[in-house]
């Protein structure tokens, strides 16, 4: 299983979000600045069963999706 982070724009959203995607087909989180600072919204598993992730590699997604969002606000600034 590989976790991957994209940047979008949905449309009931005001910000650009860091989806955090489980082998590029089943999204796991979202990670937004909506309130003005970073929130994940944890999706629940389509199966109604908990997630069982691998630890660094969901703390490198998130690492990532900090850094992506990040830079995406810094160059608008």
């Amino acid at each position: 299983m590989v976790l991957n982070v994209s940047i979008s724009s949905p449309p009931d959203r005001e910000y650009l979000v860091a989806d955090i995607m489980l082998d590029d087909s089943l999204q796991i989180a979202e990670v937004n600045i909506e309130s003005g600072t970073l929130e994940i919204e944890i999706y629940e598993h389509p199966e109604r069963v908990p997630w069982s992730l691998d630890f660094e590699g969901f703390y490198t997604a998130m690492k990532q999706a900090k850094l992506s969002l990040q830079e995406v606000y810094e160059k608008n600034d």
